[in-house]
């Protein structure tokens, strides 16, 4: 069964956790002003890597479980995500538990394929119902020179949503990168060329409300695949982005707005 237990610390570099998985230029690099999202790959016989983000209402702390087995213990909401899990490829049951809990708050039956690897988001929230989403990270690399990015809405709070990767101070006249219109839904894949960038995320078709803004310069590295993913903060009505490179690293953006 699973080869790690304990969830790693939320926004820090994440690097794959399977065994034997040569890891070459591997992810966010980051500095004072500077964050990096770059690309690996691997696979061991009969196993399937999984991670897991935190972006519920209520549990201010996570616990997720395979089967019988603990795979996650509290992990913060607000969008912290953990290090690559390695397990058993087979069907088996999700579960999320909120911190210490002893019942299971969400359950779903998933089959996990061998060599592949999954990204598992619980959101909602215990009022409006909670959820389950899985990104299953198979998508074709972005071709040279290029960065394919998507945007998720995880923020039952929010309307439509306008995500800007820029490199510019204003917006104005600028078309969003990807846009999202209701809360649970999942853009396409957006294509830009790869560089630094802001990233900032407006309510859609208003460029003046900005809801969530990245200030800290973040480096998209040719090739490579991304997703973004809209959450809750777990104090304050703005938001956070949990950034999911595939088959790669993470990191909780977090939102320089108050």
């Amino acid at each position: 069964m699973s080869h790690s237990k304990q969830a790693a610390p939320a926004a820090h570099l994440q690097a794959p956790g399977r065994r034997h998985l040569l890891i070459s230029a591997l992810g966010l690099v980051g500095g004072s002003s500077l964050l990096a999202l770059t690309g690996c790959g691997g696979a061991f016989a009969s196993e399937a890597s999984v991670r897991f983000i935190n972006a519920t209402v209520d549990d201010t702390q996570a616990d997720f479980y395979l089967g019988s087995t603990q795979e996650v213990s509290k992990l913060s909401n607000g969008g912290a995500v953990t290090s690559w899990r390695t397990v058993d490829a087979e069907s088996t049951q999700f579960a999320l538990y909120n911190g210490g809990g002893s019942s299971a708050q969400l359950t779903e039956t998933r089959a996990l394929e061998e060599d592949t690897y999954t990204s598992v988001l619980a959101y909602g929230s215990l009022a409006n119902s909670l959820r389950f989403r899985f990104f299953a990270e198979s998508n074709a690399s972005a071709d040279s020179g290029k960065v394919k990015v998507r945007l998720f809405h995880a923020a039952e709070n929010l309307g439509g949503l306008d995500l800007y990767i820029t490199n510019t101070t204003s917006l104005s006249g600028l078309s969003p990168t990807a846009t999202v219109t209701a809360y649970g839904e999942l853009s396409d894949f957006s294509t830009v060329t790869s560089g630094t960038y802001r990233i900032r995320i407006t309510t859609k078709n208003d460029q003046s409300n900005v809801l969530f803004d990245y200030t800290t310069q973040i480096s998209l590295s040719s090739t490579s695949v991304h997703t973004l993913v809209v959450v809750p903060r777990a104090n304050g009505s703005y938001p956070n982005v949990s950034a999911l490179q595939e088959k790669g690293d993470s990191a909780l953006l977090a939102n320089v707005l108050a």
